[in-house]
């Protein structure tokens, strides 16, 4: 219908110009250091008392993930994608490799990880940054 109310229905449209920005400034870099430093007390606080229950990790790892990820944005890392990968297990004196693969921008992109052990559990907290163009 044409001619109706303007306040009706309206929508605005954010029209955003090129920054032309290729690639980060040395100060707001992703700095594995520092964002180890945030995974590591993220997951001491939250699994310093846990005993591992298989039905439990499950709802932890979400947890911690978004804790970490929350965290991590408190870093206040401009420009950049914080993925998180939280992997919880029982200890039982096994050995256990992780690893995840990516196609990026050694540049720009890079990546923390922290491992947490207790007598009862192990859980590995691994952060991605990749730059956005």
């Amino acid at each position: 219908r044409e001619g109706g109310s303007a306040a009706m229905g309206e929508q605005h449209v954010h029209v955003w110009e090129n920054t032309y920005i290729m690639a980060p400034k040395d100060e707001e870099k992703f700095l594995p250091s520092r964002v180890a430093d945030t995974i590591e007390r993220v997951m001491t606080d939250y699994l310093k008392d846990k005993e591992y229950y298989p039905e439990d990790a499950k709802m932890w790892t979400l947890d911690l993930s978004n804790e970490i990820k929350a965290a991590v944005k408190e870093l206040s890392i401009p420009r950049y994608k914080i993925i998180v990968q939280v992997v919880i297990g029982e200890q039982a004196s096994q050995g256990i490799r992780v690893a995840s693969k990516c196609l990026w921008d050694v540049t720009a992109d890079n990546w923390a990880s922290y491992t947490y052990q207790n007598n009862s559990l192990f859980a590995v907290g691994m952060v991605f940054g990749c730059y956005y163009e």
